[in-house]
């Protein structure tokens, strides 16, 4: 029985292929960037950003997403923490999902989700760019543009016009006759 399965887990191993042997090459990220749904039990950590967005750290790789919030009341700055309430346990882009603020918040404070967006290390530093928590990246380089030609193509300089010659004026003593 024991070699039985043995082989048989041989044979089902041998048949798989993977799917570099079908000549597509496999990217494994850990943070799904087409994913902008997260489950509220994943959540880590928060960063927020002013009053009506912040950056929820999600999973064990800490993936950003930036929330965006509305309400009347909602001030995510004075929240010591967060919470979500949500039917399903995903917060997706316009769900039925609300960020309560604090132990101490009144039962209209809620904070209906509006947008949820999955953020790149690049996108999460210019979002704390313009928010300025971090300062902006420096330029690189020169900052200066390099034209490139196409190969044959004569870089033509306008040819620089020559005035018309003037007639001098004429004496200012000199009268006009009218005939």
């Amino acid at each position: 029985m024991r070699s039985l399965l043995v082989s048989l887990v041989f044979l089902i191993a041998g048949c798989a292929t993977s799917a570099t042997e079908r000549g597509q090459a496999v990217i494994k990220t850990a943070c799904d960037q087409r994913s902008d749904c997260f489950y509220q039990r994943a959540v880590r950590d928060f960063k927020v950003l002013d009053n009506t967005t912040l950056v929820v750290f999600v999973g064990s790789e800490r993936c950003p997403y930036l929330v965006t919030v509305d309400g009347f009341f909602c001030n995510l700055r004075m929240s010591a923490f967060i919470s979500f309430r949500d039917f399903d346990g995903r917060i997706c882009n316009l769900d039925r999902a609300y960020i309560v603020g604090g132990p101490f918040a009144r039962e209209d404070e809620t904070c209906q989700i509006r947008a949820v967006e999955s953020l790149n290390d690049d996108e999460l530093l210019e979002t704390y760019a313009s928010y300025g928590i971090v300062e902006p990246l420096p330029a690189i380089g020169s900052g200066q543009l390099e034209v490139v030609e196409a190969p044959g193509e004569q870089h033509s300089v306008p040819a620089t016009e020559e005035l018309p010659a003037t007639a001098e004026p004429a004496p200012a003593d000199t009268a006009l006759e009218n005939g």
